[in-house]
């Protein structure tokens, strides 16, 4: 039995309305030796129809009870029989070579076993920004941060998986612990596009609360062991966490908002610097949005 070269992992809840856009972007690929393991993690809509339709041997639909992304990615990686595992949203895209790509690295690289592209960020349609090709420092959240165009060897898995606590910024968790262990090999090529999407991305949708809980629950989890690795950014984040909880109690929520302010208090006292970096920040890229004077590059 011959084995494909990438296995290519997509969770996916109520997204039929997007499962395409990953989908069609795969099935583009220059580089056609891939399985790809669509893993429906409780869907109530027709995501099954709509995978099912495509027809090819090469995609695999496996449904499981809710359990959340991290249980949903850990489940097709236990399927997975390629040599090297990827990663996609379901409604987040390839470029055409990005397999090929990745294949040329890891052939260039054989040191290495994760590697990684970079990302075109895309909002409602339009670029916004790119994720950097530069060499890592301790300031940077890339490579740790979206996982969509990272590659990893299937001997990493024997000692890591998805933590199945968390399902937002479980993929931060994940490469960092993985990186703490294997260097990551960034390839300068950006051949991903993630479209984002604020109150779908961990901002103030309607499950803010949840999200935004499980979030700080996870930042807190990798500031308990991560002594190293873009600590800055981390703390950056983590401050940021309770300011969005407290815009979204403004929102939606008003009786919650005094221990919203609690929250932030007490996150000013643990994090002084990062915790004013980031409302400074914040009052620098709303001023700008306000009067039109400026914009702000790669403010995500």
């Amino acid at each position: 039995m011959k084995f494909p070269f990438f296995s290519i992992i997509i969770p996916t809840f109520n997204r039929a309305h997007t499962i395409r856009v990953p989908i069609d972007s795969i099935l583009n690929q220059t580089f056609t030796d891939w399985e790809l393991i669509i893993v429906d993690d409780g869907s109530t809509d027709n995501t099954r129809e709509i995978v099912e339709s495509y027809g090819d041997s090469r995609i695999r639909y496996v449904w499981q009870e809710n359990q959340e992304r991290s249980a949903a990615r850990n489940h097709g990686i236990s399927l997975a029989q390629g040599e090297w595992v990827c990663f996609q949203d379901s409604d987040d895209q390839y470029l055409s070579e990005h397999l090929e790509v990745l294949y040329q690295g890891i052939l260039d690289n054989p040191e290495y076993k994760v590697i990684k592209s970079s990302l075109i960020i895309f909002q409602h349609g339009s670029e916004i920004a790119r994720t950097e090709v530069k060499s890592i420092s301790r300031y940077d959240s890339f490579p740790y941060q979206n996982i969509q165009t990272t590659s990893f060897h299937y001997s990493i898995f024997s000692d890591f998986k998805f933590d199945e606590r968390f399902f937002i910024a479980e993929d931060l968790h994940f490469l960092i612990k993985v990186g703490m262990k294997h260097p990551v090999k960034v390839l300068p090529n950006w051949t991903g596009i993630y479209n984002f999407d604020f109150y779908q991305s961990g901002g103030i949708g309607e499950r803010y609360a949840i999200n935004l809980v499980n979030q700080r629950l996870c930042l807190d989890d990798i500031l308990s062991w991560n002594t190293q690795i873009i600590l800055p950014y981390i703390r950056r984040k983590r401050c940021l966490n309770p300011i969005l909880l407290l815009a979204g109690h403004f929102k939606r929520n008003q009786v919650l908002i005094p221990k919203a302010i609690f929250d932030n208090l007490v996150t000013f006292f643990r994090f002084p610097i990062a915790y004013s970096v980031t409302v400074f920040r914040i009052i620098y890229v709303k001023a700008g949005e306000l009067t039109g004077l400026y914009s702000t590059k790669n403010r995500f």
